[in-house]
């Protein structure tokens, strides 16, 4: 499941694949993902030149030229979303493609979505501020950094628990159920605690822990190849025994902290939490 950084990775690897490239063609399956796009589609694309690639918590801003003229592609990568490069037109499609977009250079990117919950929108002149989803962001953790004091003093207005109230994209930009999960885990946070309830400290420590399981999220991601555009990336709910976290998905395993804790599942809001009971007694 895509968040802050399966995104980050999205955006680095688009922008390797079409830094001064020009969209050359766009084939665009009838979905969802580009059915609001309006009467063409996306084929407003064809002619322009890519000028940057930029992300935005979950979001991907791709601002593309033609003379005076200027583009928005805004892309949102939903649960099983991802962008992939084929080095030929020739080249095998991957699975789920639902758009192609040729380059100039010959290669195809392709935008893969098995379950077609992901969506692409064309931006009149890139005024991305002007998107609501977008406006209503909070702090983008890797772009702004965690400031914990204000932080804290947006949480101290929150009595849902914590593990739900990161998911607020309000809050924190980017950060979803994994990120918040292992974060709460880093920070020996029990995540069925009120936000409100948590001290400055406290506060202080889980934003450590949220810059932290990011920066080693995106480490694993580099060392599999997929930061560095060699690879496809690989989501966790695609393939198990690829999984990068210490705690997201591993119930009943072990705790990797090693003093004979178990991993243990429980759900908030609809969604999976994990954690481990052995360190949060301790903590207490």
């Amino acid at each position: 499941m895509p968040e802050l950084p399966e995104v980050e990775v999205a955006a680095r690897n688009l922008r390797r694949w079409t830094k001064g490239r020009r969209v050359r063609g766009v084939d665009a399956a009838p979905t969802s993902i580009v059915s609001a796009a309006g009467p063409l589609g996306l084929a407003p694309l064809v002619g322009m030149r890519v000028r940057g690639v930029e992300r935005v918590g979950k979001h991907l801003l791709v601002t593309l030229t033609r003379g005076r003229a200027t583009l928005g592609l805004w892309s949102h990568l939903g649960m099983t979303g991802k962008w992939v490069r084929r080095g030929r037109a020739s080249a095998e499609a991957p699975r789920f493609s639902h758009v192609r977009l040729g380059l100039d250079d010959g290669a195809t990117l392709h935008y893969c979505d098995m379950r077609r919950l992901g969506r692409l929108r064309l931006v009149p002149d890139a005024r991305f501020d002007e998107r609501p989803s977008l406006a209503a962001l909070g702090p983008d953790p890797l772009r702004d950094g965690i400031d914990a004091d204000r932080l804290h003093a947006r949480l101290a207005r929150v009595s849902l628990p914590i593990k739900v109230a990161l998911l607020d994209q309000k809050i924190l930009a980017g950060v979803g159920n994994i990120q918040a999960s292992e974060s709460l885990f880093r920070a020996k946070l029990d995540p069925r605690r009120a936000a409100r309830a948590l001290t400055r400290a406290e506060v202080g420590r889980l934003a450590r822990a949220i810059l932290a399981s990011i920066a080693f999220t995106l480490a694993r991601f580099d060392e599999a190849g997929a930061d560095r555009g060699d690879g496809e990336i690989v989501y966790v709910e695609e393939n198990r025994k690829l999984n990068p976290f210490l705690v997201y998905g591993r119930a009943t395993l072990p705790c990797p902290r090693g003093k004979g804790g178990v991993i243990k599942r429980l759900v908030q809001a609809g969604r999976s939490t994990f954690l481990c009971l052995r360190c949060l007694e301790e903590r207490a």
